[in-house]
């Protein structure tokens, strides 16, 4: 008697809430931008960007004014099976299943765009299985009240392809100045494939990327009968770079490429229908004050250099006692077209200079290779054919390795990286921070392999950590406005450079001497390029 009860409870609570939720579906005929801000806030509070609707580009068109292949393609990209499935895809399911419990969390997505659409106007960004649980029935209740056609247009009128752009008639006037039912099947491909994570596929930033997605999208829309092979191979061959004409968006952001990267955080942890939902503040370790700064000194340094030839540059700051991210300015004008202002430096490879010979010292230090009064030769110098030069032509003769490293000499640098070889020095700089491949040849010792200024300034917060690294943390939490569940984002772990060698009973390397009484900073840098990388070293004697 008491189980029959138990079960007409559970049905009427389970009635009551499938009653209550669809109160709140999306309805088709509404021109509805639906989608709340993204606050992004410094270590202070203070705003740095409101990703808000607001001032965002929306177009909304029925399916047949979308052209033939946009539907087609966003289909290829998310939910090839959408005809042929309910509100949910069993084998998708399952798939996802065992991956989040072979792994131990949820990280396989299994979503039809149905629940897609569901989680753009209805829910949180939180990973959980009620979540996915109330996610379900609300895709289930969808799918009961309108059509197949009436949900994908919904969905193509309301995701976001990046750029401010909601929707695939805004998305096509956005990237390509043209409208929807214009656009190329090649055009259309490349547009679904942004959905997925339009910051780690923006063309401006990931160009080789969003062009990968594409070529997956065209492989799909054969899969699914949409395209011939032959027309894929000929939409492949379209030169989608030479046809982008991305329009400027009056976003206002006091620092955009440090948004663009949070952002990016997000959508790799939550899904981009977290980004379009909104709801949710983010707390930063950046700090305005120094970020104000830090693009003043950009500003400055192009202006200053403009009879050079410079025209752009970039600048990360961080904490190095533990790691945190205090400024990030990624280009020196983010709305300057000419110089490419909205590609990010920070995070673009270059070659480091001067600024790496740190490294060959420290690990030729550290080994015992070489001591501070070990006498260099700075002269003209034959390595096995390679014979480096500095921008002297010449040399000093005979000199102390704290001089070498002082006055930045190339010679000697190179001669204590063959010294300790650069597979040690490499292994040193990768234990530091760098991620990048370098290859262990000696002009890397005077930094001719490419690393980004965002490793490199990881490899200088450990120097100037005492040998504690640390990651850089950006994010201190984001959480959702009232009334939603809270997320964190915690900052990872602080990490020892290399074996972390015992400090004690060694010989005393870069870091040492950083703690010597009576040394003076001195500046030693190194430049390729418009890009300038500086460093503070203590003055040797």
């Amino acid at each position: 008697m008491w189980i029959a009860a138990a079960v007409g409870v559970l049905l009427l609570a389970s009635t009551l809430y499938v009653l209550w939720a669809i109160k709140d579906l999306p309805d088709p005929s509404q021109n509805v931008l639906a989608a709340g801000d993204v606050m992004v806030l410094d270590r202070n509070g203070k705003l740095i960007e409101d990703w808000s609707p607001a001032g965002h580009y929306h177009v909304t068109l029925t399916l047949e004014q979308m052209g033939p292949y946009a539907a087609k393609g966003v289909l290829a990209a998310e939910d090839r099976n959408f005809y042929n499935h309910g509100a949910l895809d069993p084998a998708s399911i399952a798939r996802a299943a065992w991956v989040d419990i072979t792994s131990g969390g949820f990280n396989e997505g299994a979503s039809t765009i149905t629940q897609q659409l569901v989680k753009i106007q209805l829910l949180t960004p939180e990973k959980s299985f009620t979540r996915k649980v109330q996610e379900m029935v609300l895709a289930i209740a969808l799918e009961q009240r309108y059509s197949k056609d009436q949900i994908l247009g919904m969905y193509l009128n309301r995701v976001y392809f990046g750029h401010g752009a909601y929707g695939f008639g805004a998305a096509a006037r956005t990237y390509f100045n043209k409208d929807a039912k214009d656009t190329t099947a090649a055009q259309a491909a490349f547009l679904a494939g942004i959905i997925q994570a339009p910051s780690a596929y923006d063309p401006v930033t990931h160009y080789d990327a969003a062009r990968d997605r594409e070529l997956y999208v065209l492989r799909g829309m054969v899969a699914t009968g949409a395209l011939s092979p032959a027309e894929a191979e000929k939409a492949s061959n379209e030169d989608i770079k030479k046809e982008l004409h991305i329009q400027a968006t009056a976003r206002q952001s006091k620092a955009p490429h440090f948004v663009d990267y949070v952002l990016t955080d997000l959508e790799s942890m939550f899904g981009s229908a977290a980004i379009q939902q909104g709801g949710i503040v983010v707390r930063t370790t950046l700090d305005l004050g120094i970020q104000q700064n830090a693009q003043s000194a950009v500003s400055n340094g192009v202006r200053d250099l403009a009879g050079f030839n410079v025209n752009n540059s970039a600048l990360l700051a961080a904490d190095p006692r533990n790691g945190e991210v205090l400024a990030w300015v990624g280009s020196a004008d983010y709305g300057n077209d000419s110089i490419g202002g909205q590609f990010d430096v920070v995070l673009s490879k270059r070659q480091p200079g001067s600024s790496f010979k740190p490294y060959v010292y420290e690990a030729a230090l550290r080994d015992h290779k070489i001591t501070w009064a070990t006498i260099l030769h700075d002269r003209l110098t034959d390595f096995g054919g390679y014979t480096p030069r500095d921008f002297d032509n010449g040399g000093m003769g005979d000199i102390k390795a704290s001089t070498a490293i002082l006055y930045s000499r190339n010679i000697p640098a190179v001669q204590v990286g063959k010294m300790e070889g650069m597979d040690n020095v490499i292994d040193l700089a990768h234990a530091m921070g760098i991620k990048s491949q370098l290859q262990p040849y000696l002009p890397t010792a005077i930094g001719a392999g490419d690393v980004t200024l965002y490793e490199h300034l990881q490899g200088y917060q450990t120097f100037a950590n005492q040998s504690q690294r640390r990651g850089l943390p950006h994010v201190g939490r984001a959480e959702e406005l009232p009334e939603h569940l809270e997320l964190r984002l915690e900052p990872p772990d602080g990490e020892q450079d290399r074996d972390q060698r015992q400090r004690q009973g060694r010989h005393p390397g870069l870091l040492d001497h950083g703690l010597q009484p009576g040394h003076r900073d001195r500046r030693v840098g190194g430049q390729h390029g418009p890009e300038r990388w500086r460093r503070t070293y203590p003055r040797l004697r």
